[in-house]
C-alpha cells in the first residue's frame, strides 16, 4: 500500500480552509517581538455559553482557540498569539489573544490551543488589502535620500493620509504628490486607484556635524556588492564649523584615508569635493589656513553637483 503525502493534504486544506489571519509574538530580551505577520490559518472556538432563553443574547465568553496552520510556520509553545478572526469577504470580525501551548503536527497540518489572556496588549498587524496598490513614499533634502523609501499597500478606493515622519537633525517643509507640490507636510490621497509616489522633503535644522568624502571609483555597497562611480565614503566628525559671506571654516581631525576598495589616499586638500551632513551641503575645499597638532583648519565654498555627483551612493556602512 502506498503512503499517504500529509503535506500535500495540509496544503490543499490550507487553500480550502484557512480564511483568518494570526500574528505571532515571541519573548526576545525581556520584550514581545513580532516574528510572524498575517499568517492565513483557521480558528476554531471553545467558549461557555449560558443556554439560557432570558440571556440569548450575551456575547458567549470566549476562554481558548485552536488555530490551525502551514507546518512551515516556526511557533513554539508560549508564543503570544493575536488571531485575527475574519468575514466570508475578507473582512476584520474580532481579534483574540493570548499566549499558546505546545503545537500539535497531524498531517501536514499542525495547531495550537491559545488560552485567552489580557495581560498583554493587542497590536495586531493591519490585514493585508484585498485589492492592493502601492503608495511609494521617499525623505528627500537637497533631492538627497536622507531615509530608507518605504511603500504602503492601500485598499483600491481608500483614502490614504500620512504626515511627514520625525527625522532626526531635519525639518519636513512640503511634500510632494505624483511630482505635484502639495503646501503641506502631510500627503493625503482620496479614492485611491492608481499607484502613487509621495515626497516628502526636508531641511537641515541644525548646523553640520560631520562630511563625507565625494569619490568617484570602486566601492563596496551595503549589501556587498562592489560599483563604480561615485559614492560618498566614510563620515568624518567636525569639530567646529562658521560661516562667513558663503565661505565655510571648518576645524577637524587632519585626514589621511586609504580608501579600502579602491586605494586612493583621501585627506583634506584644495579641490576635495565634500558632503557636509545632515545639512546635505556640496562643497569643494578652496584652501587650507592651517595644519598642526594633529588638526586641520580649511575653507570651503558651495557648488553645484552634477546629476551623477547628485545620485552619490551613501556607504553606509562606513
Amino acid at each position: 500500500m502506498s503512503g499517504f503525502n500529509f503535506g500535500q493534504i495540509g496544503n490543499i486544506i490550507s487553500e480550502l480552509f484557512d480564511t483568518d489571519y494570526v500574528d505571532i509574538k515571541r519573548d526576545t530580551s525581556g520584550q514581545l517581538q513580532e516574528i510572524y505577520s498575517n499568517i492565513l490559518c483557521h480558528i476554531a472556538f471553545t467558549s461557555t455559553d449560558n443556554p439560557n432563553p432570558e440571556t440569548v443574547d450575551i456575547k458567549p465568553i470566549i476562554q481558548s482557540l485552536t488555530i490551525h496552520f502551514p507546518l512551515w510556520v516556526d511557533v513554539k509553545n508560549n508564543d503570544f498569539i493575536i488571531a485575527k478572526r475574519m468575514d466570508n469577504n475578507g473582512n476584520l470580525l474580532a481579534v483574540y489573544s493570548g499566549r499558546c501551548g505546545n503545537p500539535i503536527v497531524s498531517q501536514g497540518r499542525q495547531k495550537v490551543l491559545v488560552t485567552m489572556s489580557g495581560t498583554e496588549s493587542e497590536t495586531p498587524t493591519p490585514i493585508p488589502p484585498k485589492n492592493p496598490i502601492n503608495i511609494n513614499i521617499e525623505y528627500l533634502s537637497n533631492d538627497i535620500h536622507i531615509q530608507d523609501s518605504t511603500v504602503f499597500e492601500i485598499e483600491k478606493g481608500n483614502d490614504f493620509t500620512l504626515s511627514a515622519p520625525l527625522i532626526d537633525n531635519y525639518s519636513a517643509v512640503d511634500c510632494e504628490i505624483d511630482g505635484e507640490l502639495q503646501g503641506s507636510t502631510t500627503a493625503i490621497i482620496t479614492d485611491v486607484q492608481a499607484e502613487h509616489t509621495v515626497k516628502f522633503i526636508y531641511e537641515s535644522s541644525s548646523v553640520s556635524n560631520g562630511f563625507r568624502f565625494l569619490v568617484k571609483g570602486l566601492y563596496t555597497k551595503n549589501d556587498g556588492s562592489l560599483a563604480n562611480g561615485y559614492h560618498l565614503y566614510k563620515k568624518i566628525n567636525i569639530d567646529s564649523i562658521s560661516e562667513n559671506e558663503n565661505v565655510y571654516t571648518i576645524t577637524c581631525d587632519d585626514i589621511n584615508i586609504e580608501h579600502e576598495d579602491n586605494g586612493k589616499m583621501l585627506s583634506i586638500v584644495k579641490g576635495a569635493k565634500l558632503l557636509l551632513v545632515p545639512n546635505d551641503l556640496f562643497v569643494q575645499v578652496t584652501d587650507i589656513t592651517n595644519k598642526q597638532n594633529g588638526k586641520v583648519t580649511f575653507n570651503v565654498v558651495q557648488f553645484t553637483p552634477t546629476q551623477d555627483e547628485l545620485n552619490a551612493y551613501i556607504c553606509d556602512w562606513y
